[in-house]
């Protein structure tokens, strides 16, 4: 046996020996060429300065012999916006020194190599988006034969906000970069980097059809200041993740106010991040909201009380917030009022309104169809007023003139037995003599649920006929007169509430529960 497995050692030895002097056959056939996964590396909407994400496509020798690829280069050379790996080599050192062309790669029958590829898009004066291209040659039989990759991007030029600092102080120091009156127009997108202030005194207007798009850990913090969004019918305010290509543009979570801090406990330094939304109303003043679509990020707008002397601090309107991987509006005691919005697809719920408050919130749609990252454990809106704190529990009652009207609440967990689409934390829920949802359709399961703040013309239990929740669109699509609300006026004037999130015209006497009147 000793013998045995000595003469095994000497022969594997051998075939390591002999391997490692075995010759690569390349083909010198010059229709043998390499084979690829794409032909074209297409980028969409990268921001001027801002580096793309990395895509990557695969260099194939489908052949039974090697082969030899002389030359692979970007065709632009120093001049080109784009960067690219091979298998781990870069070509490119740094924007001083880059390394543009990479010889003699050796692909093994059978065998693939990774490209990755990379771009900046370098600014101009163009307020249109524009077209940067190159291609990556691949130059192979002794030069003869070449073959290219395409590389497309289009490119935008933008109006860069860029705040920095890190703040949890309110009595810090700390230079503004907006101007006291700040108006953004539409003419370029608006990127913002950073948690950018609105002080008190000072506001933030936003232009109709504006686009706005906010990088990661970033966004607009309304700190006692005025934040107007002035969208239209026709020109909406659109707020999102900053990342437009590949998968980005539908995906949740990808900006929100984060605030990195640190404690000492014990002799030892703790550190956490606090969040705060994407937009935080922190004690904002009299803000107003109309015609914007807020989405894919992790919470959209935070509503933290109200300033002294301001009427409200959020007044929202035909506006729509969606696909948040927490919640669509949070609200710690704000003063919110809002008619005809639309909040869908978010991880936790769509609203939570907690601590109490003064919240008039009409013929809007909360519609939780969140089918991201497994099963939903929120409901789609949660109401509370109180708290635990160390000094013992804190009550919040939610003012007399608290009021969902007219309002759907529903979502996919509708059908679980052990989960309702609206939850209700009430200290004291008996000490609500009015309801503080009327005439809403809402799933309410939970026998303890405290019947009293719901008026007896909601409905509890009964799937509202959207038209397509798949597609997303919460249309009713039936003409039962159960669907049918009841005036909204007042509160909210008969301009504020005759027509729909679509422009359509509304019954004033009978309006359609929802953001949407029925045609």
């Amino acid at each position: 046996m000793r013998y045995l497995a000595i003469l095994v050692c000497i022969i594997l030895g051998l075939s390591l020996v002999f391997n490692s002097c075995t010759k690569i056959t390349y083909s010198s056939n010059s229709s043998e060429v390499l084979d690829f996964s794409k032909d074209t590396i297409h980028f969409d909407s990268v921001f001027t300065t801002i580096g793309s994400v990395m895509q990557y496509f695969t260099v194939i020798n489908p052949h039974s012999d090697a082969l030899l690829i002389d030359e692979i280069s970007l065709e632009k050379g120093v001049n080109s916006q784009f960067r690219i790996n091979i298998d781990g080599q870069a070509i490119i050192v740094s924007d001083s020194n880059k390394l543009t062309t990479i010889e003699d790669v050796t692909i093994l029958p059978g065998d693939s190599m990774f490209v990755f590829v990379e771009v900046t898009v370098d600014p101009t004066n163009d307020i249109s988006p524009f077209l940067v291209e190159d291609n990556i040659r691949f130059k192979s039989h002794d030069n003869s034969v070449d073959q290219v990759v395409k590389l497309l991007a289009y490119g935008r030029n933008a109006y860069f906000h860029y705040q920095d600092g890190n703040w949890f102080n309110y009595n810090e120091n700390l230079d503004n970069i907006l101007s006291p009156n700040e108006y953004w127009t539409n003419d370029l997108p608006h990127v913002v980097y950073g948690q950018l202030r609105v002080m008190p005194g000072n506001s933030l207007t936003i232009e109709a059809g504006s686009e706005v798009y906010v990088h990661d850990g970033s966004g607009i913090w309304v700190q006692g200041g005025t934040l107007n969004i002035e969208g239209t019918l026709n020109n909406k305010v659109v707020i999102q993740g900053d990342r437009m290509d590949g998968n980005y543009p539908n995906e949740a979570g990808q900006w929100g106010l984060e605030f990195p801090l640190e404690f000492e406990h014990e002799g030892e330094f703790v550190y956490f991040t606090a969040n705060r939304g994407g937009i935080w109303f922190d004690r904002a003043m009299n803000c107003n909201v109309n015609h914007a679509i807020i989405k894919n990020g992790t919470a959209g707008f935070w509503v933290d009380s109200v300033a002294d002397g301001a009427d409200y601090a959020l007044n929202i309107t035909n506006t729509e917030i969606s696909n948040m991987t927490t919640i669509g509006m949070v609200s710690q005691g704000g003063h919110i009022k809002g008619v005809n919005n639309l909040f869908t697809d978010c991880g936790e719920a769509c609203g939570a309104f907690s601590l109490g408050g003064d919240i008039v919130m009409h013929l809007s749609t909360f519609a939780n169809y969140w089918a991201s990252g497994g099963v939903r454990q929120g409901p789609s809106v949660y109401v509370n007023d109180w708290y635990e704190s160390s000094g013992g529990e804190v009550y919040r009652p939610f003012s007399v003139t608290t009021e969902f009207k007219n309002c759907i609440i529903w979502g996919n967990n509708a059908s679980l037995e052990d989960h309702d689409e609206l939850v209700a934390n009430l200290r004291y829920p008996n000490d609500y003599t009015s309801p503080l949802f009327t005439a809403c359709a809402l799933d309410v399961q939970d026998e303890d649920f405290p019947l009293n703040i719901l008026s007896d013309d909601c409905t509890k239990d009964t799937e509202p006929p959207f038209v397509n929740t798949t597609l997303r669109d919460f249309h009713l699509s039936n003409n039962s007169s159960l669907w049918e609300g009841i005036s909204s006026v007042p509160p909210f004037s008969i301009s504020e509430v005759s027509t729909d999130l679509d422009g359509i015209p509304r019954s004033i006497d009978y309006p359609d529960r929802g953001c949407y009147e029925r045609n």
